[in-house]
């Protein structure tokens, strides 16, 4: 079961969402990561549809949620997708973030913990310089990319993300679905000076309290795995778990996996 709503926000922002599975299970709130919109979570909502609630956000200005205009900080994301939540009447839900969707998963974690079940870490990492540095992406860069024409804009994207033993079938099933949820560059732009400030500070990771599993792509060339490690050091009661042969779009390569993981360390959290 599934459908898709668009929630008005306090600060007129516009977010869409789709819905899956039993809205009488426990939530889990999906985050997406940078330039994409809730496609990164469409695999993995099929393996777990049976056993929670799904939301899966398009962050703002990205998807079928309004463009914004002006700039903004991750914490107002946050701030959107815990308004959502809000909305839809969940009190108390799982959380779980995927790459930047993990920025604001830490955001949530630090701001709202009270809310939260469980905190999912998927290929992510966290600001300040104990974390190993993202690959450099420059604004000309994304332009350059952006400009370029599909199907090869899209191809060159997830052959950078995916393990180069990936079967050809699931890489093109990633490139169809990434096709699928066009985005705009003048919002990822926004998007990327939000992320780049967000990196400069560090988080309070030691006062994350909420049981969390850290999960990444043993192979992921974008984000270092170590990074994975780092947060898993400094965040008390966190489990580290790498799945093999992945890189960074692990999600999606592995989805049946990756699910198995989220689900037994929500059933651990449960016991």
């Amino acid at each position: 079961m599934s459908q898709t709503r668009v929630f008005t926000l306090k600060s007129g922002v516009h977010i869409h969402a789709k819905l899956v599975g039993n809205p009488e299970k426990e939530a889990l709130l999906c985050l997406s990561g940078f330039g994409c919109s809730h496609y990164n979570f469409l695999d993995l909502a099929a393996e777990l549809k049976e056993d929670f609630f799904l939301v899966l956000i398009d962050n703002r200005g990205l998807g079928k949620s309004s463009p914004v205009e002006n700039e903004y900080e991750l914490e107002e994301v946050a701030l959107d997708a815990l308004e959502v939540m809000e909305q839809l009447g969940q009190e108390k839900f799982h959380l779980a973030g995927i790459s930047m969707g993990g920025f604001l998963a830490q955001i949530i974690a630090l701001k709202a913990e009270e809310k939260l079940l469980s905190l999912s870490l998927l290929c992510t990492t966290s600001g300040g310089s104990e974390f190993i540095p993202l690959p450099e992406l420059t604004e000309e860069s994304l332009k350059g990319f952006y400009a370029l024409e599909e199907p090869r804009r899209t191809e060159l994207a997830v052959l950078g993300t995916v393990h180069p033993d990936l079967p050809r079938e699931i890489f093109n099933h990633i490139c169809e679905v990434r096709r699928e949820h066009p985005v705009a560059v003048e919002q990822v732009l926004k998007q990327k000076r939000a992320v780049d400030r967000f990196l400069e500070r560090p988080l309070r990771l030691e006062s994350i309290e909420v049981k969390t599993l850290v999960l990444t792509g043993e192979e992921d060339r974008f984000v270092n795995p170590k990074n994975a490690e780092r947060l898993t050091a400094q965040i008390p009661h966190s489990l580290f778990k790498t799945i093999p042969k992945c890189d960074h779009y692990f999600f999606m390569e592995k989805p049946q996996e990756v699910a198995l993981e989220i689900k037994q360390f929500i059933q651990g959290v449960r016991s």
